[in-house]
């Protein structure tokens, strides 16, 4: 089943201290509404970048080409619209001390990283398509759930994934999403898990990927070691169902790393073959 559609609003007007008040916002910052009883922060169509400074900001109603920076804790988007024009790396991306979670939102384009990045962040009800390189990047404390992922249009060159775990970390949860990113030139998996960065952290909490959708790429899922024998000592792969079309086939045959593996199946009902 589809997620249900994302909301995107292109201007907000919110109800404080019984009179309704437009939020402005200027090319640097969407400032919180000053009332403290209505911390909803609606902004008008936006080019270039944002920051969130504030802790427990809430910004809705979003329409942004360009990138927003989350420094401050507890912030959340909501009901918004994200689109990359080439010119910034990320579409949210979380930064210092900064967390946030995205509801009901579309992130589409051309980001030259990718829609989400890194740690910190909590997605739900998240439509990623038409993405010119990775969907998101997964960092530590990250999940994203009852999403889609679909329809890249990946750059010349790139080898776009869904969603990207390419850091030892931990205490990241993927489940009840439907990933489907194509198979044309350039579009790598679905899922992909890889430690290249940083050293060998066997704490780092578990990967769980559940429940989820799969489809597309030259191989849809993607869990091996990184470099220098860097590897997720807690991946956790359950309940996955595997769309057909895959270029070369549902999972990556080589290095296949994980702690725990069932309930994997074809579309059709069919276990899938897990790699030895």
């Amino acid at each position: 089943m589809r997620p249900a559609k994302v909301l995107v609003v292109a201007a907000v007007v919110v109800a404080a201290a019984a009179a309704a008040v437009v939020v402005a916002v200027s090319a640097q910052r969407c400032e919180p509404a000053a009332d403290s009883d209505a911390r909803s922060s609606p902004c008008p169509a936006q080019t270039g970048s944002l920051t969130a400074d504030r802790p427990g900001m809430v910004l809705s109603g979003l329409d942004v080409r360009g990138m927003l920076t989350v420094t401050a804790p507890g912030v959340v988007v909501r009901n918004s619209k994200f689109t990359g024009d080439g010119s910034t790396p990320w579409g949210i991306r979380t930064s210092n001390e900064g967390s946030v979670r995205i509801e009901d939102t579309l992130i589409t384009g051309d980001y030259t990283d990718a829609g989400i990045a890194y740690g910190n962040w909590s997605a739900i009800r998240v439509e990623i398509t038409g993405m010119s390189n990775d969907g998101a990047k997964l960092g530590a404390h990250t999940s994203i759930t009852d999403s889609w992922i679909h329809d890249f249009a990946p750059s010349p060159g790139a080898h776009s994934d869904g969603l990207q775990l390419t850091e030892d970390v931990g205490d990241v949860v993927v489940k009840n999403n439907r990933i489907e990113i194509g198979t044309g030139e350039g579009a790598n998996s679905a899922v992909f898990l890889s430690p290249d960065i940083g050293p060998d952290h066997p704490d780092a909490g578990p990967v769980v990927i559940s429940g989820n959708t799969l489809g597309g790429g030259g191989y849809t899922f993607y869990s091996v070691g990184g470099q220098q024998g860097a590897r997720l000592k807690d991946v956790v792969f359950t309940g996955n169902t595997f769309l057909p079309g895959a270029k070369y086939g549902p999972i990556y045959p080589s290095e296949f790393d994980v702690r725990i593996a069932s309930g994997n199946v074809f579309a059709g009902g069919a276990p899938v073959p897990l790699p030895r």
